[in-house]
């Protein structure tokens, strides 16, 4: 038995060695630079082929010459019907090197152990990350269990936008970091709500054909709360949290105290249309809540509209909820590079990942950018017309920014969202109390759950059904092997 024991001890030290000196997925060993003459092909997965040469591949190529870069254009996979299922089949069938993932993706395939870590060839590279957005490191270590499997160049959020010369002009105290949105729609309220429709001022803006339900969704989003419980089968609409937000949205509609663009405006193909039918850039709204691109709209509006004085505009950030103020619920990283741990071009994968994710990628992103998202290596985040962009990015990200739905059917939410609107349009309307529209809120939208759940069983079942059974002998052959191996394995006991 000592003799078998020690046999067995050395067959795990020598498979331990093995493993340490491989290539796989755990990327603790070293990988070899590319000589000068060292050629690669690697094949990067991306929303849009053209987009990409735009954004990252032309720039990649007159670095690094001797790597030729393909695309595994995910339009098919968005052509074909998204699901992550289909995300997946993606992923074998064209092998991508370099992934590009949400966080949700990331967190999953790193957990699978489908990506190569970074660190020890980071270490190996001296690559200095110190001057990535820590909160973006920190979220993808969290997601990989301490270890970093990806790369974000940009990661986008919100702020609030607000007009400087519209609160002098009513003399009211203008917005702060870290609001509250009860404090946001108080502040909006104290604007006038005369005056003719045409020239009227808004305290607060929403975006063209916004709804009850979107703002509702927005507010209750930042205040942490969920619409089913964990397992996805109990709808929770029926707390005190979402009373107060419900309440919350009704008394800001009737105030009148916030405007929404109506899409029943005839739509126009002019610049000048697009830009001034944002109510924070005609002048409309006092304040308004967006993403990164509305500045470069408010400076495109400067040359694209005639007559345009320009505005005069500050940044704070985003509505949060009060229980937590130095969180946002608003930060986001969803394009997240990261190496096939299955990759043949390990290196060349590791040298795209690296040069777009470095400083003097985003010295040069910082002048031509367009995509409108904020750039990780943050301070390349110009100001613009003199206002710092910070607000997007100075509070620490939420770490726990579920709303319960990751675990609901496909066409629950377009049910719920259709169900609420008509409910609070009747509290709006004074056809109904809050706590009557919420009551219907709450039994129609389980019994919605419930139906879109037995549909969805039903038809896995059908897929299920389609699928070929395994073959007998196939399935009789794996049943014996399991029998067959306690019993081996008694009989090597009983040996010893």
């Amino acid at each position: 038995m000592r003799k078998r024991m020690m046999g067995l001890a050395g067959v795990l030290l020598l498979s331990g060695l093995l493993a340490s000196c491989s290539g796989g997925g755990g990327g603790e060993d070293k990988l070899k630079a590319l000589g000068k003459d060292d050629k690669a092909t690697i094949k990067v997965m991306f929303w849009d082929e053209n987009y990409f040469f735009q954004e990252y591949g032309s720039l990649f190529i007159s670095k690094y010459p001797n790597i030729d870069v393909e695309v595994a254009n995910m339009q098919t996979l968005y052509s074909d019907g998204y699901s992550e299922d289909n995300f997946e089949k993606f992923v074998e069938e064209h092998k991508p090197d370099v992934l590009m993932l949400n966080s949700d993706q990331y967190e999953k395939w790193a957990q699978d152990g489908k990506l190569y870590a970074l660190d020890s060839v980071i270490e190996q590279d001296k690559y200095a990350t110190e001057t990535i957005h820590p909160a973006i490191l920190k979220l993808l270590r969290d997601k990989g269990n301490g270890k970093l499997y990806g790369l974000s160049p940009t990661f986008s959020s919100n702020a609030l936008f607000y007009n400087i010369d519209l609160f002098k002009k009513y003399g009211i105290e203008p917005p702060k970091d870290s609001m509250s949105w009860s404090e946001v729609l108080e502040l909006a309220k104290r604007f006038p709500t005369g005056g003719d429709e045409k020239d009227r001022v808004y305290g607060f803006g929403t975006q063209q054909g916004s709804t009850p339900f979107n703002m509702l969704w927005t507010i209750a989003m930042t205040d942490g709360l969920r619409v089913l419980n964990p397992d996805g089968t109990q709808v929770t609409l029926s707390g005190e949290g979402w009373k107060r937000d419900m309440e919350m949205v009704v008394e800001a509609i009737k105030s009148k105290a916030v405007y929404n663009p109506s899409l029943d405006n005839p739509t126009s193909f002019t610049m000048q249309d697009y830009y001034m039918q944002d109510p924070f850039i005609s002048g409309k709204a006092a304040m308004m809540v967006d993403y990164p691109y509305k500045v470069s709209n408010i400076k495109g509006a400067k040359s694209a509209v005639k007559d345009f004085k320009g505005l005069n505009w500050g940044l704070v950030t985003a509505p949060v909820d009060p229980n937590n103020r130095n969180q946002s619920k608003t930060f986001n990283v969803s394009s997240i590079m990261a190496v096939n741990a299955q990759s043949p071009n390990l290196r060349a994968a590791w040298e795209f990942v690296k040069y777009v994710n470095s400083e003097d990628f985003a010295r040069v992103k910082s002048k031509s950018s367009a995509s409108g998202d904020l750039l990780s290596r943050t301070a390349f985040n110009k100001e613009a017309d003199g206002v710092s962009l910070e607000p997007f990015y100075k509070l620490e990200p939420a770490a726990d920014m579920t709303t319960g739905l990751e675990n609901s059917p496909g066409n629950f939410y377009g049910v719920l969202s259709q169900l609420v609107d008509e409910q609070l349009k009747a509290v709006i309307d004074d056809k109904k109390s809050i706590d009557e529209a919420m009551k219907e809120i709450q039994e129609k939208a389980q019994a919605a759950l419930v139906e879109e759940n037995r549909k969805k069983k039903e038809e896995e079942a059908a897929k299920n059904a389609e699928s070929p059974a395994p073959p007998a002998s196939a399935s009789a052959s794996a049943s014996a092997s399991g029998s067959a191996s306690p019993e081996t394995s008694g009989e090597s006991s009983t040996a010893e």
